[in-house]
């Protein structure tokens, strides 16, 4: 069990890591953000950690600066510091991250202070990423793309599907939709994030082989399935499955 969560998470961090801001090299690391040309300086020393290693944590502290965010947490008895690239994590949540890279008298010229030990971690995902997906995803995007959609021919609207879920259980449907997120390539599908304006605060999730730009109108045809996990997080009330692009 431990071994399939932990290819699953390698799958979905694959992805994620593609978006690292961080710029980590052998002799140096040289972070810099809008926070006053803010500068993560270089640490004595540096030890890179098993990459494909997953970790699970707890956050017992969380301290914001304006790209990057620094967390205390506890995994299993021991306590340490990370940073990761801007995230809204909340004390007392559980999340995962692959691999880290400890830095020891790490300087934060953001925070005017120094870390003994610290972990650069690349992206880090909810434990309940299955629902409402990746912490690391911005809503500020999310919200700024138009969503209302007409129904075409044969269409039913997320409203109707998320209302009456077990009468489309089973079946295939057709939606029309805007692509508010698409995250490649976790467990060999893509994963769709569509929304049509009936029923906005809904997420609705459809897997794919297809692949569609965030912000554009699709016509998509897919399996209704309930009550869906995939283990590692991924667990659905209801999704879409196997979507195929209606041209």
């Amino acid at each position: 069990m431990k071994n399939s969560i932990l290819v699953t998470i390698i799958f979905m961090f694959t992805f994620l890591s593609c978006k690292d801001n961080y710029k980590t090299q052998s002799s140096q690391v040289n972070t810099a953000s809008s926070e006053n040309n803010v500068v993560l300086t270089e640490p004595v020393s540096q030890v890179k950690a098993n990459e494909s290693e997953l970790h699970t944590v707890i956050v017992n502290e969380i301290i914001p600066t304006s790209n990057y965010t620094y967390l205390k947490v506890t995994e299993k008895e021991k306590q340490f510091w990370i940073a990761v690239n801007k995230v809204d994590a909340k004390v007392g949540e559980t999340y995962y991250y692959v691999g880290g890279d400890l830095k020891t008298n790490f300087t934060s010229k953001a925070l005017d202070r120094v870390f003994n030990e610290l972990y650069l971690v690349g992206n880090l995902v909810s434990s309940n990423h299955g629902n409402m997906s990746e912490i690391t995803s911005s809503s500020n995007e999310t919200a700024k793309i138009e969503t209302k959609t007409v129904p075409t021919q044969g269409s039913i609207k997320i409203a109707d599907l998320v209302n009456n879920p077990k009468q489309y259980e089973g079946q295939k449907v057709q939606i029309d939709g805007v692509c508010t997120k698409i995250n490649l390539g976790i467990m060999n599908r893509n994963w769709i994030h569509l929304k049509d304006g009936s029923k906005d605060d809904y997420d609705l999730v459809v897997t794919s082989n297809e692949e569609v730009a965030i912000g554009s109108k699709v016509t998509i045809k897919a399996d209704v399935i309930l009550n869906k996990d995939f283990g590692a997080g991924y667990k659905y009330d209801l999704i879409l499955e196997n979507g195929i692009l209606v041209k």
